[in-house]
């Protein structure tokens, strides 16, 4: 309606000068002067119409002539009548000066057609494809239920003026839609559905509660799939194939995977809950390429704590899910098999380096220097690769070179970079990002590559590892090399300060065996107490100077209370990583709080550093930053901002995680 009355008001429509005329006669009776003011008014619009519809069909006669490039009258007269939809506009403001019956039908508003712009019809509509030399419009437009592709040219006026006016051709191609739409829709999707913890679900049950419990978990199965139309079949003892079509993945992506929360609530006689992970792949151009996306989504589901759907297409990982405990493997079958892959790999090499990630913690140089352990007992001259400047475990750091037994061991990458050679091996830990490395550009320039981490993986993980050592459910990357130097080398080859310090990275992990703590890592820490290992050498690493004790009080005074039971402390002042990290640990022990996140100024960027007791997945929520890490310790580095805006940055992800799981619980 305003739109209507706007034209109205517009000069173009002949018949309102009548009614101007009326209202000047009848102002005559009270003032002749308005009178012939209005008179003048009117016939100054009434010229300024006829000139401007004038120097319209001029330009549409000009356009059509060198359209139809000279041709006689009947082929004109057949480019008009042309059984197309055609439109003559403006291309500056793409208002409509010209267009045949065919338009009219498609738009079906005869009587303003021609004061109507491009942007009344479709919003949206723009010409600048038409600007940049492009005769086709990017994009289908759809005017009611139809569907038209737009070709299009432009032509300057003969004339010479800067007026230019363009011809655009409406095609129907609405089939042609629903045709790709269906074909989209119908494109087959490859799932792979594991029961994550088959073995400790059947472990000590009988052959009837395993028939009965497995059999339940084939019938949520079963009713989960049954209304999606695709094909399910069990191919091993735990592993499923489902292969359905791109609606259907549309459809259970909606509804979130409830199967894992069905299977979820099936418990075993020891009180352990089922759980399931789903391995997606789509968008691959066979068949034989998404199984092989489903399998690494499989993998990268199980890499990440299971419990959750992963998929993988061309480009990219989506994750749903994953709020689950890890369940911790009480077999060691993988670690004798990963230590043996690894001697191996040692033994065939020239020279081994060993990395971790981006300012080492106490964790990192612990398996680090586990790692050399076994290099040396192999004869391998070994180097940590390291930027000492930045390290976080300096006490360890010199604890160990004190020791007489790592002189040159420690080497800046530039020095690194020196040394390598075809044949060298990186064994990268504690992280399993390549650009979380100390060293991310070293990385590229190593053949062989072995990993050894406990965090869930990421999507954008090493690939090509010779070796990858990867156990989410671990407490820490130390506690692995642990266990693989039990049958990498003897007791007796083990030092005292190597033994310390693998127990020193498994107590920063564990907060000091508190969290994340499981038999496996009592087993480890036995193990190194043996060879030596001294819990108050370990302890003596994590003292604090009074100056660091009175700046970890000074964040946690900025603590503030988030929803979800979520605390954070947003400092303003520059804070050290290892304080900050303490400090998210002591926001944990307050009553009622699920996680805690503590965020401090490092030059012109924000690092974050998150901590939960497990009822809050930090990892999902720090990857929402940009970040990562595991289920109860994360983070991530907001850069360029300022410490208000990362605040709003944390709020906004909490906020996000805490709908996720809304929705994932509905």
């Amino acid at each position: 309606m305003d739109k209507r009355l706007a034209r109205i008001l517009e000069p173009g429509f002949g018949m309102y000068f009548i009614v101007f005329l009326v209202f000047a006669c009848v102002s005559a009776f009270f003032s002749l002067f308005l009178a012939l003011f209005e008179m003048a008014v009117c016939a100054a619009l009434y010229i300024y119409y006829v000139v401007t519809m004038r120097r319209r069909n001029q330009e549409v006669l000009q356009y059509l002539e060198a359209l139809s490039g000279g041709t006689d009258n009947e082929t004109r007269q057949n480019f008009i009548d042309i059984p197309l939809p055609i439109t003559v506009c403006m291309i500056g403001n793409g208002q409509i000066i010209w267009c045949n019956e065919q338009f009219h039908s498609v738009y079906d508003m005869h009587d303003s057609m021609f004061e109507q712009t491009l942007e009344d019809i479709i919003p949206g509509f723009d010409t600048s494809w038409l600007v940049d030399d492009k005769s086709v419009y990017p994009s289908e437009v759809k005017i009611g239920d139809k569907y038209y592709m737009v070709i299009g040219s432009r032509v300057r006026p003969m004339d010479g003026s800067t007026s230019v006016l363009m011809t655009l051709y409406w095609l129907d191609c609405t089939e042609l839609v629903s045709l790709r739409q269906e074909y989209d829709e119908s494109r087959p999707v490859v799932a792979i559905v594991s029961i994550d913890n088959y073995e400790e679900l059947v472990k000590n049950a009988n052959d009837s509660e395993k028939a009965t419990m497995l059999a339940s978990v084939d019938n949520r199965i079963g009713e989960w799939a049954k209304d999606i139309q695709g094909v399910l079949r069990k191919y091993d003892r735990d592993k499923y194939i489902f292969v359905m079509e791109e609606r259907n993945l549309a459809q259970i992506t909606q509804d979130k995977f409830s199967v894992l929360d069905t299977v979820r609530s099936i418990v075993s006689r020891e009180g352990i809950n089922a759980t399931l992970s789903i391995g997606i792949g789509r968008d691959g151009k066979t068949l034989q390429e998404k199984y092989e996306f489903a399998q690494l989504a499989l993998d990268m589901a199980l890499s990440r704590g299971g419990d959750q759907t992963v998929i993988k297409n061309r480009y990219a990982f989506e994750f749903f899910g994953g709020c689950a405990k890890e369940v911790e493997k009480r077999t060691k079958v993988k670690s004798r098999v990963m230590a043996n892959a690894l001697g191996q790999l040692m033994r065939d090499s020239s020279q081994v380096f060993v990395m971790g990630h981006h300012h080492t913690d106490i964790d990192a140089l612990g398996a680090a220097v586990g790692v050399v352990c076994a290099a040396r007992s192999r004869g391998k001259q070994v180097h940590v690769v390291l930027h000492r400047a930045q390290t976080l475990a300096q006490p360890l750091l010199e604890r160990v070179e004190a020791s007489g037994d790592y002189d040159d061991v420690f080497i800046e990458p530039e020095q690194a970079a020196e040394l390598i050679d075809g044949n060298s091996l990186m064994v990268v830990v504690d992280t399993n990002r390549p650009d979380f490395v100390d060293a991310p550009e070293l990385l590229s320039r190593f053949r062989k590559v072995a990993v050894i981490d406990h965090h869930r993986r990421a999507a954008d993980y090493i690939e090509n590892c010779a070796v990858n050592m990867h156990e989410p459910s671990a407490s820490s990357a130390s506690e692995l090399v642990s266990e693989l130097l039990q049958y990498m080398v003897p007791n007796q080859t083990i030092s005292r300060v190597e033994a310390e310090s693998l127990l020193a990275g498994i107590y920063l992990d564990t907060k000091g065996f508190s969290i994340k703590a499981g038999v496996r890592t009592f087993e480890a820490a036995a193990y190194l107490r043996r060879a030596g290992a001294d819990m108050i050498a370990v302890k003596r690493l994590f003292q604090n100077s009074f100056q660091d004790y009175m700046q970890r009080e000074r964040v946690i005074s900025c603590a503030e209370n988030a929803p979800g039971g979520i605390v954070v402390a947003v400092a303003d002042f520059p804070v050290t990583r290892p304080t900050a990290a303490q400090a998210a640990d002591e926001l944990l022990n307050i009553i009622g709080v699920r996680a805690s996140i503590v965020a401090f100024p490092i030059g012109e960027d924000i690092v974050v550093s998150a901590r939960s007791m497990g009822a809050v997945n930090v990892q999902v929520l720090t990857e929402m930053l940009g970040g990562g890490g595991s289920l109860t310790a994360a983070g991530a580095q907001l850069q360029n901002t300022d410490w208000l805006k990362a605040k709003e940055q944390i709020m906004k992800a909490i906020e996000a995680y805490l709908d996720q799981n809304a929705q994932e619980d509905e």
